[in-house]
């Protein structure tokens, strides 16, 4: 096998997330009580529908179209679903069942999420397009579909809990999605925004030295699968 172990499961679960559309929604994230998402540089943040495209650029969703975007959601995870069979012919049942219960603990947090904002879109978007409506819901089958098949063709996965069928999420939820759209995420630029905040202002050497981190790419792909994509309950 030519490729490793952490960059098929890296490849596959971002086909779980591009093409995306997405928002976080300030009535949950407020939850957290911190100050500085009162701060206006942080408007483009809440609230605000994002468009993550099939080539991984990603933009606010002002008046433009989506669903043509999102079409392709179905064809990305059935990507996923083709890699799936190929490794459970290709590995011993403990390698294939480890990349499968990671992978599809992803596929259940995504599920969750997605169910959760076509629910809740048009409570916590103004004026939102019928369109862009729509583009949540094409993703949110696509994604359901495909978590049915993985479930019913797949043997040997982890069960997830019974109660995540349900259109459940809280503020962890919400926060590690978030983390997987912050610069040490997955997508780097979406949540950033043009201007500087308040806080970068006024301490720009302590931020700059933060930032300094000297890592190797095997390091660096390692913490990645650990704090990113290893999403605990």
């Amino acid at each position: 096998m030519k490729e490793s172990f952490n960059q098929i499961y890296i490849d596959m679960t971002k086909r779980l997330y591009v093409p995306m559309v997405f928002y976080i929604p300030w009535r949950v994230w407020n939850q957290f009580k911190n100050e500085k998402w009162e701060d206006s540089s942080y408007n483009n943040l809440f609230d605000k529908v994002v468009i993550i495209k099939p080539d991984g650029s990603n933009a606010l969703l002002n008046n433009e179209q989506s669903s043509h975007h999102i079409m392709i959601k179905k064809e990305r995870l059935d990507l996923n679903t083709f890699k799936l069979l190929e490794l459970q012919n290709d590995l011993d049942a403990k390698q294939f069942d480890f990349i499968l219960n990671k992978y599809i603990t992803q596929l259940d947090f995504i599920k969750r999420i997605s169910m959760w904002m076509f629910e809740n879109v048009q409570k916590d978007i103004e004026d939102l397009k019928q369109e862009t409506s729509l583009s949540f819901q094409i993703q949110q089958k696509a994604i359901i579909e495909h978590w049915a098949y993985v479930q019913e063709n797949f043997i040997g996965i982890t069960q997830i809990d019974e109660t995540t069928n349900e259109i459940i999420l809280n503020k962890k939820d919400f926060k590690s999605f978030k983390e997987l759209m912050n610069p040490s995420g997955v997508f780097p630029s979406v949540t950033q925004t043009k201007s500087k905040t308040k806080e970068e202002a006024e301490k720009p050497k302590k931020l700059k030295k933060e930032k300094k981190i000297l890592v190797t790419e095997e390091e660096a792909t390692i913490f990645l699968l650990n704090t990113v994509f290893n999403i605990k309950r």
